[in-house]
């Protein structure tokens, strides 16, 4: 293992910033100053993703709770924290999963990538983001029927333990070659995976019950296997668009999870 992927308490606030860089579209203090490489080690930065997460979810959600508060529909509100999360992140993991999405259409890997490649949204991208939208506001707004509070940290926990799926995506799997947002950001060690993990669950357990967080985690850990065995067959790795998948179908089906498990069943 190269000495810069090993993880270090010095290096944090560079990782910090390399992973805001990639993750989202805030303002990043970036210089040379406190970034003296050329490059941000971004490898090494799949640690904090889970940070990132959080960083990203809990503006968005507390106002949300707030129009909640203030007799606001939740249908609109859910819609509208999740619109707030995308803006900070630039919709990026959301155009992930619509590209891949559209490679469904193409006929063997390399018309897969190209289709992949394609700036432009076709009619499975399209649906794709639909359909995990809707998946995404039943699940908030039946969380938020329950309480509030615990829509609240149910999305927070969430944005955390998604995003450290990216991390385990990326080092189970190789890119299907040497382009694109993956390749170019590095495969994180084993050790920087499971701290990114590891801080996932932390999230988790700080904001949800125990059962809940262990639930969200197991779940994610399927939706993860199962989508990266399927890229590996169908392009050849896991590029930036399966990671950004990675994101968005585990915090679906970790919000559906907790919809479940949070909300007390009917007599």
């Amino acid at each position: 293992m190269d000495k810069r992927d090993r993880f270090n308490f010095s290096d944090a606030q560079q990782d910090m910033i390399a992973a805001a860089m990639i993750l989202t579209r805030l303002p990043v203090p970036f210089s040379h100053a406190t970034m003296p490489d050329t490059m941000p080690n971004t490898a090494r930065s799949y640690w904090c993703f889970p940070l990132i997460g959080v960083v990203v979810a809990v503006l968005p959600v507390l106002l949300g709770v707030m129009m909640v508060s203030a007799n606001l529909p939740l249908l609109g509100v859910a819609a509208l924290m999740l619109g707030g999360i995308a803006l900070l992140t630039g919709g990026l993991h959301h155009d992930g999963l619509a590209d891949l999405a559209d490679s469904l259409g193409g006929r063997d890997p390399a018309h897969r990538l190209m289709i992949m490649r394609d700036s432009s949204i076709g009619s499975f991208g399209t649906l794709a983001l639909i359909i995990v939208v809707i998946l995404d506001v039943a699940a908030i707004a039946a969380l938020g029927n329950q309480n509030l509070t615990m829509m609240a940290s149910a999305m927070i926990a969430v944005a955390a333990l998604s995003r450290s799926m990216m991390g385990l995506q990326r080092w189970l799997h190789p890119t299907p070659d040497k382009k694109g947002l993956a390749a170019m950001t590095g495969r994180p060690s084993a050790i920087i995976m499971l701290i990114g993990m590891a801080i996932g669950l932390l999230m988790g357990l700080l904001f949800l019950p125990f059962h809940a967080a262990v639930s969200a985690m197991a779940i994610g850990l399927i939706v993860t296997g199962l989508l990266g065995r399927f890229m590996m067959r169908w392009i050849g790795g896991v590029n930036g668009d399966g990671l950004g998948a990675t994101q968005q179908l585990s915090e679906a089906a970790m919000l559906m999870t907790l919809a479940v498990v949070l909300t007390p069943a009917q007599a």
